[in-house]
């Protein structure tokens, strides 16, 4: 099938679009993994072997090792294939893709490979699929381990500009843009490293307590503020912050919309930029968040608020978030599907407590930092906006 399409910015003027399944446009191979029993084939690092683990979620990954190797004796019992393959996986986390970028490397059956036509850009291949990733997730639809068989993966059918000297300029342009986003983040990653480095520096290693802090229970510093909400008239518009709308480590706060746009109908608790916003669910993921709005928050997390005549919101925040908070959680967290704790546990916490004026340095420092790191913020949302809207112009 083949249909007419006009670039929304004239780049390219008129473009041939073709509708095509994925076996069309190259080979697809499914992984498997020799046989565990034969050490022969595990006792020398000669060929990368792939798993789900190294390909990362939200972009395309760059496959130049891994941390797991299979041996030259090995070959003729692997899925092997050369540079500028396509790796995606098909088995559990669905859709993550990874361009091979050695000579060669194997791969576990758990992940799909395609070896592209020669009239087909392999990277314009890779952004075209994470594009599709909603509709590769929505056919695996397995009761228990999301997966898309071989069959099911050859006939998933996409839309593509026929013309590979354009798919070469549109994966520039991504490719540039995508450049520009990579930097605003490492900026705030930069930005983060600076104000965990100040909090060291100020307070020492909490988990020694080196500095010889007062030693102080949660209760004394702050409380757990379970102000639910369950009528939700008045509240359509607030934001809606649920457990995946909160980066792991960071505690950004990312891609939330409002109670109304979520047609929440479930209990809710109130927070505001008072509160530290807690998950207690998966806590090895460490969400802690400070927002600096109002808004609503999934009944999987708590709202802290602190007791500001002797702890500022910023130094408890970041002790949530450090190793000695972490450590001591984690003990708590046995349940195997789904690790969770409860108000007790986080409750049991004792912390060392400099004194208020030194807290009141680090929330100084913090706002500053904070304030820089609002403008990039702005910066990459804009550039995101950007890369989403060509990425739907493109491939939608």
């Amino acid at each position: 099938m083949m249909e007419r399409r006009k670039n929304l910015n004239d780049k390219f003027g008129f473009v041939e679009i073709m509708e095509v399944s994925l076996n069309e446009i190259g080979e697809i191979i499914t992984g498997n993994t020799p046989s565990k029993s034969d050490t022969n084939f595990w006792n020398s690092p000669d060929i990368c072997f792939i798993k789900p683990d190294v390909i990362e979620e939200d972009e395309i990954t760059e496959l130049l090792d891994s941390n797991e190797y299979i041996s030259e004796s090995a070959r003729n019992k692997a899925r092997i294939v050369n540079e500028n393959s396509i790796l995606v996986t098909c088995i559990g986390s669905i859709a993550k893709i990874g361009i091979v970028k050695i000579r060669e490397c194997a791969f576990n059956q758990q992940i799909n490979a395609i070896i592209p036509n020669k009239n087909i850009d392999t990277k314009y291949l890779c952004y075209c699929l994470q594009n599709s990733k909603v509709k590769l997730k929505a056919i695996a639809n397995a009761p228990v381990v999301p997966i898309i068989n071989k069959k099911q993966f050859g006939e998933f059918v996409i839309k593509i500009v026929g013309d590979i000297s354009t798919q070469k300029k549109i994966v520039n342009r991504l490719d540039y843009i995508q450049s520009v986003i990579t930097l605003y983040k490492i900026q705030l990653q930069k930005f983060d490293d600076l104000i965990k480095a100040r909090f060291i520096e100020m307070f020492g290693d909490l988990r020694t307590n080196n500095k010889n802090w007062q030693v102080v229970s949660f209760n004394e510093c702050a409380s757990i503020d379970t102000n639910m909400i369950r009528d939700f008239e008045g509240y359509e518009g607030y934001p809606h912050i649920g457990i995946d709308s909160i980066e792991k480590d960071t505690g950004r706060i990312f891609g939330y919309r409002t109670i109304s746009e979520d047609g929440v109908i479930s209990g809710k608790y109130l927070f505001t930029p008072k509160h530290i916003i807690y998950s207690k669910i998966r806590p090895n993921l460490n969400k802690v968040a400070l927002p600096d709005f109002i808004g609503l928050c999934s009944a999987d997390a708590y709202p802290i608020l602190v007791k500001d005549t002797v702890c500022t919101r910023e130094y408890f925040g970041y002790t949530l978030r450090s190793r000695i908070f972490l450590d001591y959680i984690l003990a708590f967290s046995s349940r195997t599907n789904l690790p969770k704790v409860n108000k007790s546990q986080v409750e049991g916490f004792k912390l060392p407590l400099p004194p208020i004026e030194l807290q009141n340095q680090f929330a100084d420092f913090v706002q500053q930092v904070d304030k820089s790191r609002k403008e990039v913020k702005k910066s990459l949302e804009k550039t995101q906006q950007l890369y989403d809207s060509l990425m739907q112009e493109y491939f939608g």
